[in-house]
């Protein structure tokens, strides 16, 4: 895969990468990485929301879960 960046960002990334003495696709692999991640949990927050069941509170969960102290 081939990826073109703004010189802007292209720029930041390798001063990044320099800094962090990391190659710019390490660093572009995580980032990738993290937005897929967040994607993914956006997108199970909705479905929840549109579940529309019945919700609990962090104690109940907790409790439920034998994590109560």
């Amino acid at each position: 895969m081939d990826l073109k960046l703004p010189p802007g960002l292209d720029a930041a990334l390798a001063r990044e990468a320099k800094l962090a003495r990391k190659p710019k696709t390490t660093l572009a692999q995580r980032a990738i990485e993290s937005y897929l991640e967040e994607a993914a949990d956006y997108r199970a927050v909705l479905a929840s929301r549109r579940r529309r069941g019945r919700t609990s509170t962090l104690a109940e969960v907790k409790k439920r879960l034998g994590l109560a102290r």
